[in-house]
């Protein structure tokens, strides 16, 4: 009888720890953004004109100091969350040149960047070489 007791006992034991361990996988999971996290596109993003596109695709295939003026000549024009992308482009682009300004873009785009915005996986994957 304490054989089949203690054979109970070891099951339920073996049980509780396999059920602790996937719901710590879970909730590490959901920490690290891994269940709800879904890539956003570029284009899917809003307040980037229409007409800007195509100066856009320019600035980009000219470098990043191109790039730099087309963001400072129309950052009135071109709206978040799409200017806060096209910054954090930026800054991959400049950060092998300009560390510390591709530092100081980054702390303005993680600043105005919230918790429900499409950016933030973006910019909490990139915290930790920006900061």
């Amino acid at each position: 009888m304490k054989v089949v007791i203690s054979i109970l006992i070891a099951l339920g034991l073996f049980y509780a720890a396999k059920n602790l361990m996937g719901k710590y996988d879970e909730i590490t999971k959901k920490g690290r953004g891994e269940i709800t996290a879904a890539a956003v596109a570029p284009v899917q993003l809003t307040g980037l004109p229409e007409r800007l596109e195509p100066l856009l695709a320019d600035a980009q295939r000219s470098g990043h100091q191109a790039f730099k003026a087309f963001l400072d000549r129309y950052r009135t024009a071109i709206q978040d969350p799409r200017l806060g992308d096209l910054q954090l482009d930026y800054i991959l682009a400049v950060s092998r040149s300009n560390l510390s300004e591709a530092r100081q873009v980054f702390a303005e785009v993680q600043a105005r960047t919230p918790l429900s915005s499409p950016l933030y996986l973006r910019v909490k994957r990139l915290a930790n070489s920006y900061q």
